[in-house]
């Protein structure tokens, strides 16, 4: 998958300009699929690897229960 391939299987996330080296375990949507549609153009745009980050379990957590952090 791209997705893997552009992360090397590693976590995305940077953090004070250091990379995260744990295993990239989820895909996490940059923009929510809810904002980007479900059907069609959107769909796609919103599945897009563009619109996608490699990402650890513990950055994914942190993300959706509301912390500062951004991929």
């Amino acid at each position: 998958m791209a997705l893997w391939d552009r992360s090397e299987g590693l976590c995305e996330m940077i953090e004070e300009g250091v990379r995260c080296l744990r295993p990239a375990v989820d895909w996490h949507h940059r923009v929510p699929r809810g904002m980007g549609g479900r059907h069609g153009a959107a769909k796609r745009q919103s599945d897009s690897l563009e619109n996608a980050t490699a990402i650890c379990r513990f950055h994914h957590h942190l993300i959706h229960s509301g912390q500062k952090v951004k991929p």
